[in-house]
């Protein structure tokens, strides 16, 4: 598994597979959200290829000051996993889990945080056969400053 940043010419095809991962999200707060990410310092996205030059799925990390469940800082977090439905099922998941770390090793990391919906069952049952180990389980929330 290889990764290949994503160019801005290609966001029409990023958004189309994170529409996928965040069904939720509105049509304007992806795009914004993906130029942001597109021009941070501490965001990293890529397209997962094949051994065929194929993209196969993308992956969004960050570097984080601070995760739950994590002693080191800063902190590698896996924002965002998605193997295109074609591809699921082929042991591919655990490879791109390898690759990411093998990134992470390279960058200074030591650790690599990772959440996921408490709904999404399927994900921790990856996650946890993948080497992650389940820290906490909680219910977060925000508020503006008017």
């Amino acid at each position: 598994m290889k990764l290949r940043p994503i160019e801005k010419n290609q966001f029409a095809q990023w958004k189309e597979m994170r529409e996928d991962v965040y069904s939720t999200l509105e049509d304007e707060f992806h795009e914004k959200e993906m130029q942001q990410i597109y021009v941070s310092d501490d965001w990293f996205c890529y397209f997962l290829e094949n051994e065929n030059d194929q993209i196969t799925g993308f992956v969004e990390l960050s570097s984080r000051n601070i995760v739950d469940g994590c002693l080191s800082s800063p902190v590698a977090y896996l924002e965002g996993l998605y193997l295109k439905k074609e591809y699921r099922g082929r042991g591919l998941g655990r490879e791109t889990i390898k690759t990411i770390k093998s990134w992470c090793k390279n960058k200074g990391f030591t650790e690599l945080g990772m959440d996921t919906e408490l709904t999404n069952v399927k994900a921790q049952k990856f996650f946890k056969a993948t080497g992650f180990q389940e820290t906490y389980r909680i219910v977060q929330f925000r508020a503006s400053i008017d």
